[in-house]
């Protein structure tokens, strides 16, 4: 899998990764100038999940054994994230938000 430009936008510094998983699809784009993330899991033609973050710190992609997740962090001057999306074997998402 190779980051490409993510066309919807039409922003040229919007690049996106589609993980195909058994039953749907994660689509991870990122905005290289704008510091913003979002991931949306798709089944079949509906999305299931849009989560969207602004001024994003950190995107990772982590693999333990057999499980692959995408890790997320995000931070204002008052407030911080994390965002865990395991994208095999099952999607799960996890999302801590705090206030500073």
């Amino acid at each position: 899998m190779v980051p490409r430009t993510e066309e919807t936008s039409g922003g040229e510094y919007v690049r996106e990764l589609r993980i195909p998983t058994d039953a749907a699809e994660e689509h991870i784009t990122w905005d290289v100038t704008d510091d913003s993330v979002r991931v949306r899991h798709r089944r079949a033609e509906g999305v299931v999940v849009d989560l969207y973050r602004e001024q994003a710190t950190l995107l990772r992609a982590e693999s333990k054994g057999t499980t692959t997740a995408l890790v997320l962090e995000y931070g204002t001057s008052d407030a911080v994230g994390r965002v865990r999306v395991q994208v095999t074997h099952e999607v799960v998402i996890e999302d801590k938000f705090l206030r500073t």
